[in-house]
């Protein structure tokens, strides 16, 4: 079988999941705001936590956080600062939120796992680090704005529990501490758990898109920021490492091109959910793109593999 098969199949069954998540809303009700919350301030948090401890073997694991969050940073802010006259609905705010982030662990996690093995688990979690942290700093403070005064965005900020689990994690390394066996494996339920509701809130919005909810403009912009500049950033970045700096090895440069391929993140649903900005907008390009993932990735990755 190709290496474009062989992805095409290990995709799939994230497909599925998105349309159990869809028939959920249509015929059991299933409301999709309880689930956002669940992923935000319970499972996500569990999975920083893990990333962090998983990487404690591997010091320069944790340039690779720096790297994701400087990228989805400097992404959104250019976003924010173009778009930001173009729509006056808390749209730009979204846009630049989603343009700064991608589906690192739902499609990026299996399709690692599939090429490289479990030696891409703690570089992948690392990468998952650095957007989460993007995402639950300066991004959610971005689209908070679009519904919340500056005081109160920031205050839902710092009642995101990310980054001190980060934070409790760090000092768990620092200090040396290994946690047992058990902890690991209880960890490791939450990111099963997560992976799942975070396709399924794909499919739970998807159910509830009208034809309004479609704007070319945002679509194009949203599309062309994941699948053109994210990528070029990446190789441009390999490329230096790999004739300049020397600083991650091959398996690492694989990953981040890989991730760099995902698309738009499911994130950007959930959080357009909990704070009330454009769900369904965001939905239906974040399904979109989704869409076009299941061919671009095992395309494009067989392509450079290969070569």
């Amino acid at each position: 079988m190709s290496l474009f098969l062989v992805l095409l199949v290990k995709i799939i069954p994230l497909y599925i999941l998105i349309l159990f998540g869809f028939i959920a809303n249509k015929f059991f009700n299933v409301n999709k705001e309880s689930i956002s919350r669940l992923i935000i301030y319970i499972f996500g948090p569990a999975i920083v936590f893990l990333g962090t401890l998983q990487a404690r073997d591997h010091q320069e694991l944790f340039l690779i956080p720096l790297i994701f969050f400087g990228v989805g940073t400097a992404i959104c802010l250019v976003n924010y600062f173009f778009t930001k006259k173009a729509w006056r609905d808390g749209t730009e705010k979204v846009l630049a939120f989603m343009s700064g982030t991608g589906n690192v662990g739902y499609f990026g996690l299996p399709v690692c796992l599939a090429i490289i093995g479990d030696l891409a688990l703690p570089v992948v979690a690392m990468v998952s680090l650095g957007l989460m942290i993007y995402e639950n700093t300066l991004a959610f403070y971005i689209v908070a704005r679009a519904s919340h005064s500056q005081k109160e965005a920031l205050s839902r900020v710092f009642r995101l529990p990310h980054l001190y689990v980060f934070t409790i994690g760090l000092i768990v390394n620092f200090l040396n501490i290994t946690p047992s066996q058990e902890v690991f494996d209880f960890l490791a339920m939450f990111k099963t758990v997560y992976f799942t509701l975070g396709m399924m809130i794909i499919g739970l919005g998807l159910a509830e898109i009208r034809a309004s909810h479609l704007d070319w403009r945002f679509t194009i912009i949203a599309l062309f920021n994941k699948f053109i500049i994210w990528p070029l950033i990446f190789l441009g970045l390999i490329y230096i490492d790999t004739n300049y700096l020397h600083i991650f090895d091959q398996t690492m440069h694989a990953v981040l091109l890989i991730e760099a391929l995902v698309p738009l993140s499911v994130s950007s649903v959930i959080y357009a959910t909990e704070l009330k900005v454009q769900p369904q907008k965001v939905a239906l390009v974040v399904a979109i793109s989704t869409l076009i993932a299941l061919f671009y990735i095992p395309l494009t990755v067989s392509f450079f593999l290969q070569k």
